[in-house]
């Protein structure tokens, strides 16, 4: 009946002095590790989203299309595929959102400025 019982470091008491360790395969770091993952991809996706419409639209699309390659590459345990399309769509929606920015703030600057040049001229 001793040797059945488990001791309190985990492990079991078995003849001749040898101890048998019991390791948890699956522990809850490694299951909340791939939980935020889910979840960062599914917020990779609403920012594409949201650079399609607030950005440039054609950069957006694309950023789309990675996230959705990051979330199957995912779903696949692939991670390490899974973070680069990741990276790659990340970059592609803040350089949408950072191309129409500076398209708002630079179209009317430049016509500030042509307007100015031209009343210089005459």
């Amino acid at each position: 009946m001793a040797e059945e019982m488990e001791l309190g470091n985990g492990t079991l008491p078995q003849e001749g002095g040898e101890t048998t360790v019991m390791i948890n395969v699956g522990s809850a770091e490694t299951r909340n590790a791939d939980k935020s993952f889910i979840l960062r991809t599914h917020k990779l996706r609403n920012l594409a989203i949201a650079s399609i419409i607030c950005g440039c639209s054609c950069l957006g699309v694309l950023a789309l299309i990675y996230a959705v390659k990051s979330r199957e590459k995912q779903k696949m345990n692939s991670h390490d595929s899974a973070a680069y399309w990741y990276r790659k769509s990340r970059c592609m929606s803040w350089l949408s959102i950072g191309v129409w920015v500076s398209l708002l703030l630079l179209v009317p600057l430049l016509t500030i400025l042509v307007s100015y040049i031209f009343s210089q001229a005459e």
